[in-house]
């Protein structure tokens, strides 16, 4: 209770003052004289304010044609030092005060504020267009309706339609009672003298506090409100609570403050070190703010840019234009939840930069479209100059820049959605690399492997895809053929001889000189079949397999038969690894005649029984051997039992002839292959004269300096050389002069062919004079019929081998056979 006296409520002492003055007034209604006076001065006071009316309506006329209402509101509060206008506004249609003489007012509804005013009579006067003031008994006031003419236009900025006031007569009323009543006048001069304390105190005690409290509200976040402001003198408990309230939001904001700050920082220090552009779009007026930075990216500098979207839409790339601002389209419409792109922009220099572009909607409308957007900007051009070169690495074959297995995959695959036309896809496989590869060292022969890249690219237009799959494999995927299999396969044809001609052109590498020969497998891709890409490479190694196992330098259009005949290489390749430690092999002998019928060498002729598969041609097995190491341990084999079946002989008191052994390009190429033979030899006791080494053309066609050297080697121990299947290769003429050979053996197919016309016996005839030229002996093979026999005898032919003369035989019958031509020469030389 104390408490409430000793700082009483503003709210219970304003009505106590204005119930203390109310009585003042009433007492004085009682004099008989107020009625009169009071007419008086209320008539006076009503002409005085109609003129007042009529200047201020003048003022709001001017004041809405200059767009400037700043003089009514000085004419306002001039009016408001009238301590007895207690109400002077300017109100609009909808009855919110416009204007009034207490700020507080403003922008309030009249009727909410003013309980003297009445709407109705509002409108009234303003349809009238008449103003009415009169002089209210009841509020001891006089009121004013008093409309504004001309009414203001539409475009005015504000709008008021009436003048509403009100006049408060009852002081002029108690003065004009003064003259009656001396005892008014005391009161008066009290009710004034309290007046006048009351304003005292309430301007000491209210008015000075908020002042004081406004200028601390006003002094925060400026550095002169960090000193320590003196606390208010009020009795009034709410300006106290005022103070309170505002010193703790005062801390709050002072640590909000701080906070902002700190965290403005770390962002800027966040955004420099990042590197990052910054960017800030205002979608109203499309005005975009530009950070240093993000014009620095393009070689900008901060005053050169203009801060509007062209600036950055006319830089974008033309391929990337339509895309980057579909994009941002989307997300402004809300199909997306974010805006991310990478494109390139235009530098300064001319050239363009990759960005990487990301931003956000940070303010809306009340309908929810986007106002602002913020994003980032970061120049990411080494980093899609390093993915593409990741990915060009990830295609592309290192050593060639050929494409790779995954860039072939990829074509094969895209080759499948195309329905038009035949493509051909050929696999060329180099026959005896590894034998250059041991010549030359590796790097030799990656200089090889790129000199073929380089001819094979220069073969093919864009239609083509080459790429590297392997060391020495090669695959061209050739598209656009004929529509028709038939002229496909004749056009892939066609390509592979040329490819075959390409790789069989002399290598000039580190002054060694190459001949090189290529096999080739070839599929179709027919458009009309659902094969997968995967399907496709195993049927063109098939056709490559096969073109291998017909003795390389082949070309092969796969076929459906290739499936069964893969099926059966297969089991060959799985027993064969067994067939010599399970004795499946034997050797075969077939004599070579000279034209006196005497035997001058035999050939070894492998020769493979399996339990359950029975005989199997050396024409099926010896292929897919090659294709392996098989071949060399099949070789080996051959050599010790070869080397057995002459020491057999030697042991019987037979004189042995001489044995020829097949010796594989694989196995000649191999690393001290001559020392390795002599040695063999020498442990197993059996003279170098007694063999002789039949190779193929293929090995001819590598290092011709190795071949020599390894051949010379073996013709000083007394070991034989011949030349098989002479004829069928690219073998030139000049290495048969300077390789030290023994002997040439012609293909059984020209023996064959004789009989045919003039022209095949010519070549026959005049292979056999070049050999002879040669210091050459010269040996046909296949000679089957007597006329063939003849024919070569009359050419001078030196050894004759077919089964005109033996078939095959196991060494027991051939041991035989010795043994009676022994006894028949011993019988004839009697």
């Amino acid at each position: 209770m104390l408490k409430f006296f000793s700082r009483p409520s503003l709210v219970l002492f304003a009505p106590l003052v204005c119930v203390l003055l109310f009585a003042f007034f009433i007492t004085s209604s009682y004099f008989v004289e107020r009625q009169q006076r009071r007419d008086y001065v209320s008539a006076s006071q009503v002409t005085f304010l109609s003129q007042e009316l009529m200047r201020m309506n003048h003022l709001v006329a001017l004041a809405a044609k200059a767009q400037d209402f700043t003089r009514v509101e000085e004419e306002l509060a001039l009016l408001g030092s009238d301590i007895w206008l207690s109400v002077y506004t300017l109100i609009d249609h909808r009855g919110n005060i416009r204007f009034a003489n207490h700020g507080v007012w403003r922008g309030s509804s009249a009727q909410l504020v003013m309980d003297g005013y009445d709407n109705k009579v509002h409108m009234a006067r303003v349809a009238e267009g008449k103003p009415s003031l009169y002089f209210n008994d009841k509020r001891q006031s006089i009121q004013a309706y008093y409309p504004i003419t001309p009414q203001l236009s539409s475009m005015s900025v504000e709008r008021p339609e009436l003048i509403y006031l009100e006049y408060d007569m009852a002081p002029m009323l108690a003065a004009s009672d003064e003259a009656a009543l001396a005892s008014l006048t005391r009161i008066g001069a009290i009710a004034l003298a309290t007046s006048l304390i009351l304003f005292g105190l309430f301007y000491y005690f209210v008015l000075l506090p908020v002042r004081h409290l406004s200028r601390q509200a006003a002094a925060l976040g400026q550095q002169a409100s960090e000193s320590r402001h003196k606390a208010i003198e009020s009795p009034f408990v709410e300006l106290h609570g005022l103070e309170n309230n505002l010193r703790r939001f005062k801390d709050r904001f002072q640590e909000g403050a701080k906070q902002l700050k700190d965290s403005e920082q770390r962002w800027l220090f966040a955004v420099e070190v990042s590197r990052y552009g910054i960017w800030d779009w205002n979608l109203e007026d499309n005005s975009v703010f530009l950070s240093d930075r993000w014009k620095d990216m393009l070689g900008y500098g901060p005053e050169d840019l203009v801060h509007e979207l062209a600036t950055w839409e006319g830089r974008l790339h033309p391929e990337d234009k339509e895309a980057i601002l579909n994009n941002l389209n989307a997300y402004l419409n809300g199909e997306t939840e974010e805006f991310e792109s990478v494109h390139r922009l235009r530098h300064q220099q001319g050239h363009y930069i990759w960005v990487l572009d990301r931003g956000m909607t940070v303010e809306w409308n009340e309908k929810g479209k986007p106002l602002r957007m913020i994003g980032t900007m970061s120049d990411v051009t080494e980093d899609i100059r390093n993915q593409k070169a990741a990915m060009h690495q990830a295609k592309h074959d290192p050593l060639t820049d050929l494409a790779n297995r995954r860039a072939l995959m990829d074509a094969l695959y895209q080759q499948q959605e195309d329905s038009g036309s035949c493509a051909a896809l050929f696999i060329l496989d180099l026959d005896n690399f590894k034998v250059v590869n041991d010549a030359l060292g590796h790097h030799g022969g990656d200089r090889l492997l790129i000199q073929i890249a380089a001819r094979l690219s220069s073969c093919f237009s864009s239609n083509a895809l080459i790429a590297r799959l392997a060391a020495d494999e090669f695959v061209v995927l050739v598209k656009k053929l004929p529509e028709d299999l038939l002229g496909a396969q004749r056009r892939a044809q066609a390509l592979a001889s040329q490819m075959r001609q390409l790789i069989g052109r002399s290598f000039h590498i580190s002054d060694h000189t190459f001949n090189l020969s290529a096999s080739v497998g070839i599929t179709i891709i027919d458009p009309s079949e659902a094969i997968l890409p995967e399907q496709q490479l195993k049927r063109v190694n098939m056709a490559l397999a096969q073109a291998k196992e017909s003795g390389r330098d082949a070309c092969v259009v796969y076929s459906s038969d290739m499936d069964k005949r893969a099926a059966q290489n297969l089991m060959i390749r799985t027993e064969l690894i067994h067939a010599v430690r399970r004795h499946q092999l034997s050797l075969f002998y077939q004599p070579l005649l000279n034209a006196k019928g005497e035997i001058a060498s035999v050939e070894a002729l492998l020769r493979w029984h399996h339990p359950q598969h029975g005989f199997i041609s050396p024409a099926d097995f010896i292929p897919v051997a090659e294709g392996s190491s098989l071949i060399i341990e099949l070789g080996e084999w051959v050599l010790m039992e070869a080397c057995r079946f002459i020491r057999e002989l030697q042991e019987q008191g037979i004189c042995p002839p001489m044995v020829s052994i097949n010796v594989s390009a694989r196995q000649f190429h191999q690393d001290e292959f001559a020392p390795k033979l002599l040695a063999t030899l020498q442990e197993q006791g059996i003279s170098p004269a007694h063999i002789e080494l039949e190779l193929t053309e293929h090995v001819l066609l590598t290092d011709l300096q190795q071949v020599r050297q390894t051949m010379t080697q073996l013709r000083e121990a007394g070991i034989s050389i011949a030349v098989d299947d002479f004829g069928t290769g690219y073998s030139s003429l000049s290495y048969l002069q300077e390789l030290p050979l023994n002997r040439l053996k012609l293909d059984a197919s020209f023996i064959r062919d004789m009989g045919n016309g003039e022209a095949s016996a010519s070549i026959v005839k005049a292979m056999i004079d070049m050999s002879h030229s040669l210091n050459l002996e010269f040996v046909a093979e296949g000679v089957e019929i007597q006329s063939q026999f003849e024919q070569l005898k009359a050419y001078h032919c030196d050894l004759y081998q077919g089964y005109l003369f033996h078939r095959p035989m196991p060494g027991e019958e051939l041991s035989a056979l010795l043994v009676r031509l022994g006894e028949q020469q011993a019988l004839s030389s009697v």
